[in-house]
């Protein structure tokens, strides 16, 4: 990797911040859409059909909880990259 490269994504850099800022607001978003829309998924498919012993809204809403566990871990990832490059707002 050239010098440049390195001094860009250095820890305390501007763009290093906004990755951060970016990987918690994307993960937030994640986590907290991801169970409403598979709730909206169980809802879509037909009600008579079972997956694997579960009804398909408890199924889809169970897809959506690890979808959104997933986004919470990006988030949580980028908080601690935040922390790790003191970044500070002022």
């Amino acid at each position: 990797m050239s010098e440049v490269l390195r001094k860009k994504n250095a820890t305390g850099s501007p763009a290093h911040r906004t990755r951060c800022i970016r990987l918690m607001l994307v993960g937030g978003f994640i986590a907290l859409f991801a169970p409403i829309f598979g709730f909206l998924g169980g809802t879509i498919v037909r009600a008579d059909v079972t997956v694997g012993g579960l009804e398909p809204i408890l199924f889809w809403m169970l897809i959506g909880m690890f979808v959104g566990m997933a986004g919470a871990g990006v988030a949580i990832v980028g908080a601690m990259q935040w922390v790790k490059g003191r970044h500070n707002l002022t």
